[in-house]
């Protein structure tokens, strides 16, 4: 059974995680930016926008003017704007320039829907010819959440229709609003609409509905605001002073677990209100005109749209204004919230009034560039390392030993991932982590070194890893202990998923992983022609990639060695290779030359016996130096040199022949051994970082092994001084 494994961003109350994250299927079907994406995991203030209002509100090019506007208005006040709607079949989580205008062209046309909770399962399944639809206050709030946005900026929100005692018309706005936790902040319910008969739907449902004071004084009564007008004659259920009080009320429901949404109803700017009284009169007149002539969704704009003909567009101007403001009052809800999480960004309490007026966007200024894909895929293990320098050359047992501890971040998969980064290439680590101090510790630092935590899961049900090594006086490893379950327990699907949207060429795993795990991501990346590289990490979880893949070799747990997997018939390679007595002798020969045990110890002829299935075997001995033993291509003609061993197949085989190639241990530098910690790891992320950039193979290895040396010479688990290749 897969683990339920959750994306921070993507969170949920902890009774939701099986049905809202149980895996990550949802990322077929939902697709967030990476400015977004960015701003959730960081834990900064998000703004949810309907689409509706683009696509069946306001005609082209009006929408897109307002679409960037309110976008500018919510950056102007210290959040991030995230637009919903489905685009290209797919549900959207913020848009780029191009999509926005993409969107916006949409409006009026016939294939263009308006996506309700009911329509979302539909659309996404690619059953019905739409391809882009704007999202409803109910849609919205369904995508906001699942991406993990708690706030909700919008114009107005639908009622219960005059007339609901024969039509039973009441909108899917306020059903969701009683089961998604998604505060919408809105000018309140459309003015044509049963308001009394919306207040009290509301109630049923155990929403929260609340009216900002808006600067009225406290012994004034403050009125339930109906869309155009500030009032509407029926008194707020309650009254908010500000939007450091909203967010004190979102945080105390989600804190209690309530699964309820909120209604904060912000009135219209005076300068832009329509009377109720007077806009009383046009609505009636609008609503005889709408019987009999729509129907459903379409009454709402029916409705609107005989209304602004009989205002003569006063109410279009006044639907922008109300609309700016909400967003302006969204964004400075969403910041107080951050700040009472505790996880965003420390801004004032109070956000500096900016009139929505006076917002115009600035697209040449600081645009979104969305991220380019990863070059190189990343799955393993990421955690907390605990190192231990005694000041003993040899620390004693079962006894405490004086020390000092440090922690810092670790884990096999992060390390490589990290010196890849560091080496320039565009990397992507798959890992998890608890839902717990740690697991947050683990992705800030993660984000501080310039790296996407979107392939890092959260795993509620066990705690984030943890690597403590006790090291002697000299800096060597004297004992070592780890808790990665975390990290057994990350799933192939979710991993298989990652990989796919990512479209790496390169794939590495570290041996943390689960045998099945390994099995199933090694089968995918053979399956689809991805490179994939395997990290043993240690001489035991070294048996996975046999036990997973490969047949069964008892003999050939190779420690230390770094495995690139691919898939050949075993006997006819082998056989082809004309492996015999002499090519013994002059691997003897190497040995003596180099004074290193190649045969003795069996690295070379286990080596070769797996080179069908794993064609480049990277065997790291440590202070000796790197054996690399590799089948060569047909026609494949290496320099050879008093370091190698080459063997020619026979003509016409599939492959070239065999090497066997040494290359000394570097010299370490001034600063000596600081901690063998993590020296293997950076040479394996350099390596592969040489390889992607096409070096040859003795220039990939003399980088690996210079990096490694710098590593050496910190306590880090990678050296910081590493430089792009």
């Amino acid at each position: 059974m897969r683990s339920l494994l959750f994306r921070r961003g993507l969170r949920a109350p902890p009774r939701y995680y099986s049905t809202l994250r149980a895996s990550s299927r949802l990322s077929q079907y939902l697709s967030i930016t990476p400015e977004v994406q960015s701003a959730l995991s960081a834990g900064h203030p998000v703004v949810a926008l309907e689409s509706a209002i683009y696509t069946h509100g306001f005609p082209h090019p009006a929408n897109l003017s307002l679409a960037r506007e309110i976008e500018a208005v919510i950056r102007a006040n210290g959040a991030v704007p995230a637009t919903i709607c489905i685009l290209n079949g797919k549900a959207r989580i913020g848009l780029e320039a191009k999509e926005l205008e993409q969107l916006a062209d949409a409006a009026g046309k016939s294939g263009t829907a308006k996506v309700s909770r009911r329509d979302l399962g539909y659309l996404l399944a690619g059953a019905g010819a739409t391809k882009i639809g704007g999202t409803t206050i109910a849609g919205t709030s369904v995508l906001a959440h699942l991406a993990g946005i708690k706030v909700f900026a919008t114009g107005g929100l639908g009622g219960v229709h005059r007339g609901v005692q024969n039509t039973m018309d009441v909108s899917a706005d306020l059903t969701e609003l009683g089961r998604t936790p998604v505060a919408v902040v809105c000018a309140g319910s459309k003015a044509f609409l049963d308001l009394p008969r919306t207040l009290e739907y509301l109630e049923t449902e155990g929403v929260y509905v609340g009216t900002f004071r808006d600067g009225r004084d406290a012994g004034e009564v403050v009125e339930f605001p109906a869309f155009w007008s500030r009032g509407c004659g029926i008194k707020a259920p309650s009254v908010v002073e500000d939007a450091n009080e909203a967010a004190r009320i979102i945080y105390a429901s989600h804190s209690l677990g309530l699964t309820s949404g909120h209604l904060f109803t912000n009135p219209i700017p005076a300068a832009y209100e329509i009377p109720n009284e007077e806009i009383q009169s046009i609505i009636a007149e609008s609503v005889k005109v709408a019987e009999g002539k729509s129907s459903g969704k379409d009454v709402t704009p029916f409705i609107l749209n005989d209304i602004l003909k009989r205002t003569g567009g006063r109410s279009i101007e006044a639907n922008r204004g109300l609309i700016l403001n909400n967003a302006a009052m969204g964004a400075k809800v969403a910041v107080e919230l951050a700040r009472l999480e505790g996880t965003g960004e420390r801004r004032q309490t109070h956000m500096p009034h900016i009139p929505p007026s006076q917002i115009r966007p600035k697209e040449e200024a600081n645009p979104v560039v969305p991220s380019p894909p990863p070059e190189v895929v990343v799955v393993g293990g990421v955690a907390v390392d605990v190192n231990c320098d005694t000041s003993s050359p040899t620390p004693s047992l079962h006894t405490s030993n004086p020390s000092t501890i440090t922690e810092s971040l670790g884990g096999v998969g992060n390390n490589v991932a990290y010196a890849l980064h560091l080496s320039g290439v565009r990397t992507r680590l798959v890992s998890s982590v608890g839902a717990d101090l740690a697991g947050s510790w683990v992705r800030e630092r993660v984000q501080e070194r310039g790296m996407d935590t979107e392939g890092i899961f959260t795993d509620p049900a066990r705690a984030t890893a943890r690597y403590v090594a006790v090291n002697d006086a000299n800096g060597g490893l004297f004992v070592a202990s780890a808790d990665m379950r975390v990290i057994e327990h990350l799933g192939t699907a979710d991993v298989t998923e990652v990989i796919k949207a990512a479209n790496a060429e390169w794939v590495v795993l570290d041996g943390n992983l689960s045998q099945q795990t390994t099995k199933g991501v090694l089968e995918y990346c053979l399956k689809s022609g991805i490179k994939a590289i395997f990290e043993p990490t240690s001489t035991a979880k070294s048996a996975h990639i046999f036990h997973a893949t490969l047949p069964s070799h008892p003999s050939c747990a190779l420690g230390g060695a770094i495995l690139y997997a691919t898939s050949l018939p075993w006997w006819p390679t082998i056989d082809a290779l004309t492996i015999d007595s002499g090519f013994r002798d002059r691997v003897d020969q190497l040995a003596a030359r180099t004074g290193v045990d190649l045969s003795e110890s069996g690295i070379v002829q286990k080596a070769v016996s797996l080179l069908p299935y794993i064609p480049r075997l990277f065997v790291k001995l440590g202070e000796q130096g790197v054996i690399v033993v590799r089948l060569l291509e047909v026609g494949e003609k290496p320099r050879r040199s008093r370091e190698s061993v080459v063997v020619e197949a026979r003509e016409g085989e599939e492959v070239g022949g065999v090497e066997v190639r040494y290359f000394a241990a570097e010299k370490l530098g001034v600063d000596g051994v600081q901690s063998v910690n993590g020296a293997g790891d950076t040479f394996l992320g350099v390596l592969v970082a040489a390889m992607v950039r096409g070096l040859p193979l003795e220039e990939a290895v003399g980088e690996a092994q210079k990096a490694a040396v710098l590593t050496l010479g910190v306590k880090e688990a990678v050296s910081a001084r590493i430089r792009p290749l």
